[in-house]
């Protein structure tokens, strides 16, 4: 799998602006040093081989934003959209469009990014804001999901008034995750800080899921295991068990059948 090199090219402007164009020569001197695939020339069309692209990501993040956060990621994923299609070459994607019609590019625009994979995307603009959904990732990443979520909120932002607020339904491992992006005063009073904290989902109890347990409860609806879901989410047969156990009580459901079936009357189940 490769990364667009039009990645790189706005993190050169990026940093440039905020740290001078000394900073970004000494930092991408550093990078082709240990990265081969850097050491040729990168234009908006090069395919930067994935590996390299991380290993230059991460170090960008570490040396200039913060060391690379969830919330860290959001933010340059912000500003990067805000470049590309404010003033960058992706302009064209959202001059003269309606928000309808944005939402329907959005799969493409995810796909301009990432060449040579099975990844996939869907957007879906609703009544209560835009689904986005992402399937079969190369592998979790922060930049493959939070830098992303970032930069498509920024997107949603050029065209509504409302500030947008990101809403996780399920991701934070795995190779898929689905956002809800809504307006950020409806994602307040639904239980959802503006600072996208842990707490997303409140029960009829009033007792909210984190987003661990939100996450193992997807997994039973799924049919999959206690060690299956330990697999998945890499943690242990004995802690995933005790996640299921927790929200089950949450949701005052007595059985995995009982967790699925409260997920499917809300909608929260993925076909």
């Amino acid at each position: 799998m490769n990364v667009s090199g039009l990645s790189i090219l706005t993190r050169k402007i990026l940093v440039t602006r905020q740290f001078g164009s000394d900073a970004w020569g000494q930092f991408f001197r550093d990078v082709a040093r240990a990265q081969p695939s850097f050491r040729s020339l990168i234009t908006a069309d090069t395919a930067v081989p994935l590996p390299a692209f991380l290993a230059f990501q991460e170090e960008l993040m570490r040396r200039f934003f913060g060391g690379g956060d969830d919330h860290a990621y959001v933010r340059l994923g912000r500003e990067s959209s805000r470049w590309a299609l404010g003033e960058g070459p992706l302009q064209t994607l959202v001059r003269g469009k309606d928000l309808a019609s944005t939402v329907a590019a959005l799969p493409a625009l995810h796909g301009r990014y990432l060449q040579g994979t099975t990844t996939s995307s869907e957007a879906l603009l609703t009544g209560a804001g835009v689904e986005f959904k992402v399937f079969e990732l190369p592998q979790w990443h922060p930049y493959f999901e939070h830098f992303i979520v970032g930069y498509i909120a920024e997107v949603l932002e050029m065209f509504c008034a409302n500030p947008i607020q990101p809403v996780r339904v399920h991701g934070g491992a795995g190779r898929d995750y689905h956002y809800l992006f809504q307006c950020a005063v409806v994602a307040e009073e639904d239980g959802v800080p503006a600072s996208a904290g842990r707490k997303r989902f409140t029960t009829d109890g009033e007792r909210p899921l984190s987003d661990r347990e939100f996450e193992v409860l997807r997994l039973v609806a799924r049919g999959r295991t206690n060690e299956q879901i330990g697999a998945d989410l890499g943690i242990s047969k004995k802690t995933a068990q005790h996640h299921v156990a927790h929200a089950c009580r949450k949701i005052r459901v007595t059985g995995r059948v009982g967790a699925a079936l409260w997920l499917a009357e809300r909608g929260l189940v993925r076909s």
